[in-house]
């Protein structure tokens, strides 16, 4: 398999380990820099809390792809294998109900935010970039949920 493929395949996985190493070293590098030069680089802050937002969504869709969100187990256990793929289904139709909620109103929010130019207070920056990373996690997380359905309807 090629690196392409294998980068593909485990998306969110790659990209959360690429994400989490960087918010770990830009936080090892402000505890240096406080314990050495006595400075501290304020704006690391920032860049590791939205940071951490970008992480959430890419786990969230990491767990849908693994198959591992939250499920009524009880009621699968008294219920046959037939129900169980209603069951599930409805699991999955609600979270997409979720995730396309959520989708909508952060459209509106990254709209909010681009016209009144808001700034992050630390680099400056248009805020609509760390708020972007709830709409596309969004995606990220439908996608994956579409995929479940096809899976679970397609199979025998």
């Amino acid at each position: 398999m090629s690196y392409l493929n294998w980068f593909i395949k485990n998306f969110e996985e790659a990209m959360g380990a690429i994400l989490l190493f960087s918010m770990a070293l830009i936080a090892f590098i402000n505890v240096l820099t406080r314990y050495f030069i006595h400075y501290s680089f304020a704006f690391t802050e920032e860049l590791e809390v939205s940071g951490m937002v970008f992480l959430t969504m890419l786990g969230a869709s990491a767990g849908f792809k693994r198959d591992l969100h939250l499920k009524v187990l009880f009621l699968n256990s008294i219920v046959n294998e037939e129900k169980q793929k209603y069951l599930l289904t409805l699991s999955y139709l609600l979270s997409f109900l979720l995730f396309m909620t959520l989708l909508y109103f952060s459209y509106f929010h990254i709209k909010d935010t681009i016209e009144l130019d808001i700034r992050t207070e630390a680099l400056n920056i248009p805020e609509w970039i760390y708020v972007s990373s709830v709409p596309l996690g969004s995606i990220l997380i439908i996608f994956r949920i579409l995929q479940k359905i096809f899976n679970l309807w397609s199979r025998k």
